[in-house]
């Protein structure tokens, strides 16, 4: 056969060949043909936790997973900055600028000017944003991580609305939790209000070592100290 082309008209495509050359005198031996097989395209995607937080964590319950021995007392997904953890540049930009000059700018490289830097300004939101896995949109905030089953909102670590309330499964207030993070939240009947859910990850846990209270990032679970 040939390559690309169907067996039925490879065969024709041979046979005109031979015919034409007799006509002229020629004479053809056996023709070989041989094909190699094309490998199937295989594609291996990791999982998207496991790229943001490739080291096993602290060896504590609900720890985040972190690199523990990497310097970096944020989290894995995160870099630091004039005291901030802000998610890393490389991951806001696909790794065109990885470098973090301000909360709002990212640039491609040493030294860094006006001109091979990228900007999106927000105030928790743009580049001005926490890593994924502190939660959905959260705000940047002091070294350390939430347990896995806290939320990071205004700078404290709460448990997830997602597990105390799970038609109300956002988090818009210290004690409020919302079906959504829009106005629609301002319609009573949208969101929940209780001291029960300003709690930390611990409340309700009987093998937690996260507080019952809402707390600060935890530099324990990301840096081995």
């Amino acid at each position: 056969e040939v390559p690309g082309v169907p067996s039925e008209s490879s065969s024709k495509f041979l046979s005109s060949t031979s015919q034409a050359a007799q006509s002229e005198g020629l004479s053809l031996g056996p023709i070989a043909v041989t094909t190699t097989p094309i490998p199937a395209e295989t594609t291996t995607t990791k999982d998207w936790f496991e790229q943001l937080g490739a080291g096993s964590g602290a060896d504590v319950p609900n720890a985040p997973p972190a690199s523990m021995h990497d310097g970096n007392v944020c989290g894995d997904d995160e870099e630091e900055l004039e005291g901030l953890c802000y998610k890393k540049c490389s991951a806001l930009t696909q790794g065109a600028y990885p470098i973090r000059t301000t909360a709002w700018t990212c640039c491609k490289e040493h030294p860094c000017t006006l001109t091979n830097q990228v900007h999106n300004v927000g105030i928790c939101s743009g580049f001005d944003v926490a890593g994924d896995l502190e939660g959905h949109s959260a705000c940047p905030h002091t070294a350390g991580a939430c347990y896995q089953n806290e939320e990071l909102f205004m700078g404290m670590c709460y448990k997830k609305c997602s597990l105390m309330e799970p038609t109300y499964p956002r988090r818009v207030g210290p004690a409020t939790c919302c079906v959504s993070e829009d106005l629609s939240c301002a319609m009573p009947s949208n969101s929940k209000t209780s001291s029960a859910l300003a709690v930390g990850g611990g409340s309700g846990e009987t093998d937690s070592t996260a507080p019952t209270e809402p707390h600060h990032p935890v530099t324990q679970l990301t840096e081995s100290m």
